[in-house]
């Protein structure tokens, strides 16, 4: 367990850093702390809301993803994962990162999301692709190559709307890692940034 917490009294930072053993009870431990944090920084209300929304998604999705590959992917080894959460407050920025140990982003179904040229309803599926686009903001890494991500889900819309930036690093665990565990990948490093909106 790591923990870094400490202040600047000239240009207010914090540090957190920490790893929990996989249980939704975490989310409003952390959730409780970066909201201290947030408001000792002197962040606004609205600002504040917007940031734990985020915060609570992605860590929400990392315990998910977690326990479900934990439950399902993994039959012979039944070790206890845990998720790493990092995140760094100023008075001009926050940046956060969420490591979880899940099956990640489902690469196969994204890409059958594609418009298919031969379909009766091409234009009508350019233009959902078009629509659902955030490709200026969500950048998706698979072993350090970047990939397109054709159609995002609930959760990642919610986090976009709120931040500036978001990278997701996905491993894949056929050619990096094995290929008995389970199919996709061994997890996902989500890194969120945003600059200060409201003063």
């Amino acid at each position: 367990m790591i923990i870094e917490d400490y202040m600047a009294e000239q240009n207010k930072e914090i540090h957190f850093l920490d790893s929990f053993k996989v249980d939704t009870t975490i989310i409003r431990e952390v959730i409780d702390k970066l909201m201290v944090d947030l408001k000792r920084c002197e962040y606004a209300k609205e600002e504040i809301d917007e940031i734990i929304l985020a915060m609570d998604e992605a860590i929400t999705n990392a315990i998910q993803e977690t326990l479900f590959t934990q439950k399902n992917c993994v039959p012979q080894n039944k070790q206890t994962h845990e998720i790493t959460i990092r995140y760094h407050v100023s008075c001009d920025e926050f940046d956060a990162t969420v490591i979880d140990h899940g099956k990640g982003l489902d690469i196969e179904q994204m890409l059958k999301s594609t418009p298919d040229r031969e379909s009766a309803n091409y234009k009508q599926q350019l233009f959902d692709y078009a629509k659902k686009s955030e490709s200026t903001k969500l950048k998706v890494r698979l072993n350090g190559k970047e990939i397109s991500l054709n159609g995002i889900g609930a959760g990642l819309r919610i986090i976009l709307s709120f931040m500036d930036k978001l990278n997701i690093d996905l491993i894949d665990k056929e050619s990096v890692l094995s290929t008995n565990v389970c199919k996709s990948t061994d997890g996902s490093i989500l890194n969120m940034q945003r600059k200060r909106r409201y003063q």
